[in-house]
């Protein structure tokens, strides 16, 4: 007997989510870490730690 573990629509919201979080999350957390990273030391670096 095969069970559905998820539905066809909240798949569909998950991979929405996933392609955000890919193309637009993620894009603005390297920004920020790489512009932390330029900053120096990152063991003193606060900015770094958000």
């Amino acid at each position: 007997m095969h069970t559905n573990l998820i539905t066809s629509a909240g798949y569909t919201k998950l991979e929405r989510e996933l392609d955000n979080l890919w193309r637009t999350e993620r894009p603005e957390v390297t920004k920020k870490v790489a512009w932390a990273a330029s900053l120096g030391d990152r063991s003193e670096n606060a900015d770094y730690n958000k």
